[in-house]
């Protein structure tokens, strides 16, 4: 409860005159809070020094952004281009050093291009004896779908003979093998034999497709792959010591270089 007598007003003893200018008389008690604050501010400046001194060169750091401040970007206003004044910190490569790595960039590529079209010749070739040359897959080639449509070129089936008459012999037969399947299935009857001719009618379409799909994304994959290979052989040109042509620049226009004439 509060008493009802009228207390003295706290009042802060004043300083000297000579220290008036301070301000109010420190006690122990404020600089007890001040020695505390200093300590505390020495213990995370300390801390901040060593990760500092302990920090990736390769890691982003937002002081990258500008060397000027954090306010840099307000107090230039509509002047500020996004451009960094200063050194960066980033340790630039030798070209010798960078056209190197290009190379074994280059290599790795054609590598995999080589393992990619090692691929797609053998989807090829399963795609040819999975029975892909009928008549409504004859004209199906998937480059037509890289393209965006388009006639495509047909599907060649090779075959492999010692001599004429035993490569005549083989075109005789498979001329005459759809006669053949005709005339076996027409021969079978029952409804058994005809949901076996659907079920494996059925299999065969859906293993065609599975085919077709693969053989797509694998040319996909090989036309990627072949940009990237030449799209590299130009900036491994570029970088040579010796005045190269060839190239092509982004604006369609081949690298030229020519001489004086003398």
């Amino acid at each position: 409860m509060i008493p009802s007598v009228q207390r003295r007003s706290h009042r802060e003893r004043a300083q000297p005159l000579e220290r008036a200018k301070l301000g109010l008389l420190e006690k122990h008690k404020d600089y007890s809070k001040r020695a505390k604050d200093y300590k505390k501010k020495q213990t995370i400046l300390k801390s901040l020094r060593q990760k500092a001194a302990d920090r990736n060169e390769d890691e982003f750091y937002f002081g990258m952004m500008s060397r000027k401040g954090p306010g840099a970007s307000i107090t230039r206003g509509k002047e500020f281009d996004g451009k960094v004044h200063g050194e960066r910190g980033n340790k630039a490569m030798d070209v010798d050093l960078v056209r190197l790595l290009k190379t074994q960039d280059l290599g790795y590529v054609r590598t995999l291009r080589s393992v990619v079209l090692k691929e797609v010749k053998g989807l090829e070739e399963r795609w040819i004896l999975a029975g892909g040359l009928d008549e409504e897959d004859e004209g199906w080639d998937s480059g037509d779908e890289e393209d965006g449509g388009g006639s495509g070129k047909k599907v060649k089936k090779i075959v492999f003979a010692d001599g004429v008459e035993e490569w005549e012999a083989k075109l005789k037969r498979e001329m005459r093998g759809d006669e053949y399947e005709d005339e076996y299935y027409e021969g079978m009857e029952g409804d058994d034999n005809d949901e076996k001719r659907q079920l494996e009618a059925e299999r065969k379409a859906k293993n065609l497709e599975k085919l077709k799909g693969k053989l797509t994304a694998a040319k996909k994959k090989l036309k990627v792959l072949t940009e990237a290979e030449r799209e590299l052989g130009i900036t491994q040109a570029k970088m040579a010591k010796t005045a190269t042509s060839g190239g092509i620049t982004k604006s369609k226009r081949r690298i030229k270089i020519r001489e004086r004439k003398r």
